[in-house]
């Protein structure tokens, strides 16, 4: 009992520590949220999901960075995030930028003066909730029901505690019946359902994977798809300077079909290809660290999904008066 108390405590206080350390650049203002419009920068980013931008020295961007800039059409409060192919030293830095899913280059320039920050992280879809909550249905759902049923509940308990013998009793009878219920994981339960997730998942990621580990990359290199997923690929060069000299260093990959991609020839790299279900941002950054990091990330997102769909089997609620009685039940019938 005492044990699952402190290990909910330590739960709750992770988190606390994990949402305060998060949101405090925003209040700082070194790190700014950004909802993506345009598809200059698909896959990447898409339209409707929302950028997370943190203030970064011009003089610390290399090429390559992703960096959010003031629209040079003076638009106010209008930026542009688009990835940094070329740059020029001088009194004040100037870079040339070119979203990924553009043929062209940018025609202009962008000075270090109108850098607002640097791509640090992507969250899907979020920008579309303003736009679904304008739904009047969904508003009705995820606004106007919650809100009335703690209005009426707030009521019901002016009502309850305005008399106070009346409420003395409710007390009373609650503290009895918090002192008889427990919470309970059963460890050996949530471990053979971890398991058993953790081998379906493999299942269904090990199969769609392609081509993963080191690769020397040929002048015409061919991404084929033959699974029956979307498949997101990444070339990650030793040098990483030359992932701007690969024409379509990441992408996505449909089923049954193949792409091409255009690098210097001989080009130490290594190559990560996973099914398409994480943001290929998320892929992106993954492929980073190793380029079997993705499926790992995969396998452990879909084993953490289905054992909290499984919830009510590993983690239950019991009462003491039940307890007993199941007991009492089982001598009976010994």
């Amino acid at each position: 009992m005492k044990e699952i108390k402190i290990f909910q405590i330590a739960i709750f206080l992770l988190i606390i520590v994990f949402l305060v350390s998060a949101l405090i650049p925003f209040f700082t203002g070194s790190e700014k949220p950004m909802i993506v419009l345009s598809g200059s920068m698909t896959p990447i980013m898409l339209p409707g999901d929302m950028v997370i931008i943190r203030s970064v020295d011009p003089n610390d961007l290399v090429v390559g960075d992703v960096i959010a800039f003031k629209d040079p059409g003076d638009k106010p409060n209008s930026f542009i995030t688009h990835r940094i192919i070329s740059l020029e030293e001088g009194k004040e830095r100037i870079f040339q930028t070119k979203g990924d899913a553009n043929n062209v280059e940018d025609d202009f320039k962008v000075p270090a003066s109108d850098v607002v920050g640097r791509l640090i992280f992507v969250i899907p879809f979020v920008g579309y909730l303003p736009e679904i909550s304008k739904n009047n249905h969904i508003f009705l759902l995820t606004i106007i029901m919650p809100a009335s049923l703690l209005v009426i509940e707030e009521i019901r308990n002016l009502i309850l505690y305005s008399n106070p013998a009346r409420a003395r009793k409710f007390e009373t009878e609650r503290k009895k019946m918090a002192r008889r219920i427990y919470y309970m994981i059963k460890g050996k339960r949530l471990a053979a359902i971890i398991l058993i997730t953790g081998l379906i998942s493999t299942g269904i990621v090990i199969p769609n994977l392609g081509t993963n580990g080191p690769i020397i990359l040929e002048r015409e290199n061919t991404i084929e798809n033959s699974r029956s997923l979307p498949m997101v690929y990444v070339f990650t060069p030793e040098d990483s300077g030359q992932r701007i000299a690969i024409n379509s260093w990441y992408g996505v990959v449909t089923p049954d079909n193949e792409t091409q991609v255009i690098a210097p020839k001989n080009t130490p790299s290594t190559i990560s290809s996973v099914p398409y279900v994480l943001p290929v941002y998320w892929v992106v950054r993954l492929a980073e660290i190793s380029p079997y990091f993705p499926a790992i990330v995969e396998v452990g997102l879909y084993t953490f999904l289905f054992t909290l769909l499984l919830i009510p089997l590993w983690y239950q609620k019991s009462s003491i008066g039940k307890k007993s009685k199941k007991i009492k039940l089982r001598r009976l019938v010994a």
